[in-house]
């Protein structure tokens, strides 16, 4: 680059992208020269667009004191993989091509160190002439201290590979010696070649790995088809196959949601109804003692005896008035249940119909517009959403349970909407409860029951047979300054006894 540059004019220096920076110069004859400098954590390289249109959003300039600048000369410091532009006012450009700790410096003369990547503050002391390594190399050097490392610093992984894929370790030092000159000699002289390692692909000098082209002398023409292949052959790959991960996953969790719902609603529409029931404790009401928690009765439907739960605060006729509600509410749920199955299955098969067009497609363009269009944004849906609380389904209503402490105070204040219904068991730490509000209805009894349940479970209290659990609409609850995590306070709040209900526990 030094003969290409010398004498040009920096006229841009910007960035669109996220840790990539391009450089505009002006050369001697007019001819305009770009470098693309690409510093991801996954992908460091350089390479040389013939053109580059600069958008005229989300960019920004930097490096604005090097604009109109002139060059001097470009410099690559010696066994270092780094290399600087030296411009006629004094100032230096220095590449640190590091990996992923690979950074610009702007070096201005008599004046602070700026960074192209900030959070590399350590790269604000770098000394250019540091980062000078000259190295005597001889035989009898290395037969006295035979590490070749020591010796070729900037032998990078794929160098490493070979040697270690030509057993050199297993040669005698002597041996060793002449691997190292001819390697050395195959460097200097061997044309580019883009190999893949680990499935990755590789610029190397060298013909190892799995070699996909093999290519000119020229670095700038290498380096310029490795950006291609990697940015598109590769991220091409790496998204398809990120997306038929993402696709699998949703039509595994559909299937899952399909079968956990039927087996629900099979249980719903096997087990004794809740109407049969009240009808058999009112046929008992005067045989049935007080303070029971369960009494074994006469089924007169099935011609069997029935064992039958009760809430032994209550009296045998309340309790009948109980399964009386809850088999009013029994039919909402089935239909709800069936509805959600119906659902579920024609999401599942909008996923595969979706899944196998990714599966078909053979460009990048195509399969981004192909994610675009299924509502799934691969980069951020291939990350798990971590909500702070647990979601669960009574009755067609989202109750929703704080995970912790914290992440009550995120469920309550943020989450929570003001006609939501907010639970908590009474006087002791515990999740907080939201059953989510219905625009029009009037939440039933049975789905606050059923909250209470997990809010009992989910506190201090889990193991009493009965736990008092207050309840009031999220609009009176109120946090005050200074408050511990999870702590609040509430107003006009109603209590109900309920026994503690978990997830897996039949109501």
């Amino acid at each position: 680059m030094d003969s290409i540059l010398q004498g040009s004019e920096l006229l841009e220096s910007f960035s669109q992208e996220k840790d990539e920076l391009i450089l505009a110069f002006l050369l001697k004859d007019n001819n305009s020269f770009f470098i693309r400098a690409t510093l991801q954590s996954d992908f460091t390289a350089l390479s040389f667009p013939e053109n580059f249109a600069r958008s005229k959003r989300n960019s920004a300039d930097i490096f604005p004191f090097l604009i109109h600048s002139r060059v001097r000369s470009v410099h690559q410091y010696e066994n270092e993989r780094a290399f600087h532009i030296a411009f006629k006012n004094g100032a230096v450009l220095l590449f640190k091509m590091h990996g992923n700790r690979s950074n610009i410096a702007l070096l201005p003369k008599g004046q602070n160190t700026q960074l192209f990547k900030k959070k590399l503050v350590a790269d604000k002391t770098i000394a250019p002439s540091s980062l000078e390594r000259p190295i005597t190399r001889s035989e009898a050097l290395y037969l006295t201290d035979p590490d070749p490392y020591k010796f070729y610093p900037t032998f990078g992984k794929v160098i490493k590979g070979y040697l270690l894929a030509n057993r050199f370790n297993e040669l005698v030092t002597k041996e060793q010696w002449a691997v190292l000159v001819g390697l050395t000699e195959k460097l200097e002289s061997n044309p580019f070649f883009i190999t893949k390692l680990n499935g990755i692909p590789t610029l190397s000098l060298i013909e190892y790995g799995d070699i996909r082209e093999t290519l000119s002398e020229d670095p700038i023409h290498a380096l310029n088809r490795f950006y291609h292949i990697f940015h598109t052959e590769y991220s091409f790959e790496k998204e398809k196959s990120n997306a038929l991960q993402l696709f699998n996953k949703k039509i595994s969790q559909a299937k899952n949601y399909i079968t956990k719902t039927e087996s629900q609603l099979a249980k719903l529409e096997t087990a004794t109804a809740p109407n049969h029931i009240a009808d058999i404790i009112m046929a008992n009401l005067h045989t049935i003692p007080t303070g029971v928690t369960t009494v074994s009765l006469f089924n007169f439907y099935t011609e069997e005896n029935i064992d039958i739960k009760l809430n032994k605060s209550l009296s045998p006729q309340k309790n009948a008035e109980n399964y009386y509600r809850k088999s009013k509410n029994r039919k909402i749920e089935v239909e709800k249940l069936t509805e959600n199955i119906l659902n579920k299955e024609e999401q599942l098969d909008t996923l595969q119909g979706q899944k196998d067009l990714i599966e078909q497609v053979g460009k990048l363009k195509e399969l981004r517009a192909l994610i675009k269009n299924s509502g799934f944004e691969s980069s951020q849906s291939s990350q798990e959403v971590h909500l702070p609380y647990k979601t669960f389904t009574v009755q067609g209503y989202q109750v929703w349970v704080g995970k912790n402490a914290k992440s009550n105070d995120e469920l309550t204040l943020k989450h929570a909407y003001k006609e939501d219904l907010w639970l908590h068991a009474k006087d002791v730490p515990g999740s907080h409860v939201l059953i989510k509000h219905q625009s029009g209805k009037i939440i039933p009894i049975s789905v606050i029951e059923r909250a209470a349940g997990f809010a009992a479970y989910y506190s201090k209290r889990k193991t009493d047979t009965l736990v008092p659990v207050i309840y009031t609409p999220a609009k009176y609850v109120r946090k005050k300054k200074g408050a511990a995590p999870g702590q609040v306070f509430v107003a006009q709040e109603k209590v109900l006894m309920v026994p503690s209900q978990g997830p897996q526990t039949e109501p």
